[in-house]
């Protein structure tokens, strides 16, 4: 039994040791808590006082620069761009089509971002007059050119273009944006050597945009030399069968009239039939001086086609009022009894514009012209051309007093 008390009390005794162990470290773990509270409290005090004063100053703006230190390890080398370049074709197939011209513009850029580092690769690759067809066009049952890549435009001389229609005038385009004496140097070369008319006009404008005037003369003589003896070209496309047409705007968007003599002896063909480019380079360069010249291919013996002397009559009667020659041949149409009277008014209503004419804007072509119909208002018998001139003088009268955009 004393033995049973003794091992009793021994228990309780280890029990109240363990309570009071337990109650000790649960004391302290609150204490810890309250204090890990009251740091909180005051950091969060801390924040939001330092936010709301924050909030109450001026914004202000803070740069930051850092210089970052970078090596390119996977730019492919100009070299092996241009392989890549070579292997391309947008005209493979239509699924693939878009996929080949990104590829294009990327490769392209890349060579840009090399700088001068791609010089020497591209001028070897312009030096072999190699080159890779982007625009290849199909041919329809008519044998007219029916693009499959996308570059059908209205201005077929145009030298922008988002995609570039071949790998030279890609790399042409590369140097204009690299820049500098040694890429001028290097598009100079090949304006010398090129036997392609829309190379001729693309490195034109971009010299021209780069260094006004200094390879003007250049550029003159490549298209003139280009006009009077045109090479044959090994698988021409679209862009060569305009190619008299970039040459003769080369000459026009200089202001060149040296070429004026050739263009007039190449106005009509051995056949009769009109040069159109000539046509349009005299017209443009020489303006009302150019009449006597077109007046004497309207009445060459040559020129029988009736489409192609309508070309002929409306470039002359664009100067008709203030020329002697183009009122000439206007009295020579509207008199002769023997041309329909649709196309005897058709030539009365051109003298206000439209139809293959320019819209008068000048007060004193107006006024010339005004005076012209009203000279042939009393001899005209036929009452479609009497109206023609009268609705063609109220048309003319409208753009003078300003009511109608010239």
């Amino acid at each position: 039994m004393k033995a049973a008390l003794v091992v009793l009390l021994a228990a309780l005794i280890g029990l109240g040791a363990g309570w009071f162990l337990a109650s000790e470290r649960q004391q302290k773990q609150m204490a810890q808590l309250a204090a890990a509270e009251a740091a909180w409290q005051g950091e969060k005090a801390f924040l939001e006082q330092a936010l709301r004063e924050a909030r109450q100053r001026p914004g202000s703006v803070r740069t930051v620069t850092q210089t970052l230190s970078t090596t390119a390890t996977n730019r492919p080398a100009p070299g092996e761009i241009l392989q890549r370049l070579l292997k391309l074709n947008p005209t493979a197939g239509e699924a693939t089509r878009n996929r080949v011209f990104r590829q294009i513009v990327h490769h392209l850029q890349t060579l840009v971002e090399w700088g001068p580092g791609a010089l020497p690769v591209i001028q070897g690759f312009l030096k072999e007059n190699k080159d890779v067809d982007f625009s290849s066009d199909a041919l329809n049952e008519s044998g007219d050119r029916v693009s499959r890549s996308g570059f059908q435009s209205r201005n077929i001389t145009r030298t922008d273009f988002l995609v570039p229609p071949s790998l030279r005038l890609g790399l042409v385009d590369v140097l204009d944006q690299i820049g500098g004496e040694t890429a001028q140097g290097i598009l100079a070369e090949v304006l010398e050597s090129t036997g392609r008319g829309v190379e001729v006009a693309y490195i034109a404008r971009v010299l021209q945009e780069e260094a006004p005037d200094k390879y003007r003369e250049m550029a003159i003589q490549a298209a003139k030399e280009l006009l009077t003896n045109p090479p044959a070209i090994d698988q021409p496309n679209r862009l060569d069968d305009n190619a008299r047409a970039y040459l003769y705007g080369v000459l026009s968007m200089f202001g060149d009239k040296s070429f004026t003599e050739n263009a007039r002896q190449l106005l009509l063909s051995p056949e009769g039939k009109v040069d159109k480019q000539a046509l349009a380079y005299l017209n443009s360069t020489l303006k009302e001086q150019s009449v006597p010249a077109l007046y004497a291919a309207y009445k060459d013996p040559r020129l029988t086609n009736q489409t192609e002397k309508a070309t002929i009559m409306n470039a002359v009667l664009n100067h008709a009022g203030p020329s002697a020659q183009a009122n000439e041949l206007f009295q020579m149409i509207i008199t002769d009894d023997t041309v329909p009277a649709g196309l005897r008014a058709f030539t009365i209503q051109g003298l206000a514009g439209g139809a293959g004419r320019e819209k008068p804007s000048d007060a004193k072509l107006i006024e010339s012209r005004l005076g012209l119909l009203q000279s042939y208002r009393g001899s005209l018998k036929d009452e479609r051309l009497l109206r023609a001139i009268d609705e063609t003088k109220a048309a003319l009268e409208l753009i003078l007093s300003g009511q109608s955009k010239p």
